[in-house]
């Protein structure tokens, strides 16, 4: 195989993320090069994330670089990957998975934080979260990339801002930070996970499964189906993680568009037939009051 062309966002994350895949690709005697995408996410970084439709934006461009040959595989924060894929291009390959839970940078705990705080965060789920938990604090949007962010919380713009621990751990932030608990701020589907895509059925699709951690593409295949099935993506309020092999525990938390109510789920699935009946049940339980509109029926 000839050298790799692995795409990458120019972000400081991205290129830490792309490096431990090329130095995965090394130690199986692979020789990669690293080519700099720029994606409508980093192109616009005032607006919040969920107004765009999602984190695809900082996707599509790498994926079609994929189709149209410029690049062979494409790094990835799997959390930001669409559940629907262009129709040539798939998930073949995932790194070790890292922590799973959110983090909040600040002097002081969520809880001692002074009402009228004002956190920082660009995920609805994030939003939701932090409203229920403290109703009194102030949470606006943040954009721009982890550098920025930081420095718009030096500033005192923000009084604390909040983030996946495992993005604090790739970057070796030291700001003081808290790790929240991950029953009180389950974290977004696919969440401390590194993915990388490539041409569906390519050389380069059957290398990545080779190189793969087994347990993280396991993982990550059945929160991506369980999002797919309740009709829902990363850009909803909707926290899911799948923990363990055989049997797998599935824990789903749905909160109302509205953001005032939420509703758990828990299971253990050993097969595709589990998962779907618990994706089944789930959406049979949620009240039509949350707001959510099935395309498809319900079994």
């Amino acid at each position: 195989m000839t050298r790799i062309r692995v795409g990458t966002r120019g972000s400081k994350l991205a290129l830490i993320q792309t490096r431990m895949f090329t130095e995965l690709l090394a130690s199986y005697g692979i020789e990669s090069e690293i080519i700099e995408v720029e994606t409508a996410g980093d192109v616009n970084t005032d607006t919040p994330i969920y107004e765009m439709g999602g984190t695809g934006v900082f996707v599509s461009e790498l994926n079609r670089q994929i189709v149209e040959k410029k690049i062979d595989v494409a790094v990835h924060s799997a959390k930001d990957i669409p559940t629907v894929l262009p129709e040539n291009v798939e998930i073949a390959g995932a790194l070790r998975r890292g922590s799973v839970e959110d983090i909040l940078i600040s002097k002081t705990s969520l809880e001692k934080l002074k009402p009228g705080s004002v956190i920082g965060t660009s995920s609805l789920r994030r939003i939701h979260e932090i409203r229920f938990f403290r109703p009194d604090l102030s949470v606006k949007s943040i954009r721009g990339n982890i550098d920025t962010r930081i420095q718009k919380y030096r500033n005192g713009e923000y009084d604390a801002i909040m983030m996946a621990k495992a993005a604090y751990e790739r970057l070796e932030l030291k700001e003081n930070a808290y790790t929240m608990d991950v029953r009180s701020f389950p974290p977004a589907a696919n969440q401390g996970i590194i993915a990388i895509t490539a041409a569906k059925g390519s050389e380069h699709s059957s290398m990545l499964r080779r190189v793969s951690d087994p347990a993280a593409l396991s993982e990550l295949f059945l929160e991506r189906s369980l999002l797919s099935e309740l009709e829902l993506s990363c850009n909803d309020p909707v926290a899911v993680l799948a923990r363990g092999g055989n049997p797998a525990r599935l824990f789903v938390r749905v909160y109302s568009l509205s953001g005032r109510e939420y509703k758990d789920f828990e299971s253990s699935v050993m097969n595709d037939q589990d998962a779907s009946e618990f994706t089944s049940a789930i959406r049979k339980k949620i009240p039509g009051t949350f707001g959510y509109v099935w395309k498809r029926e319900t079994s």
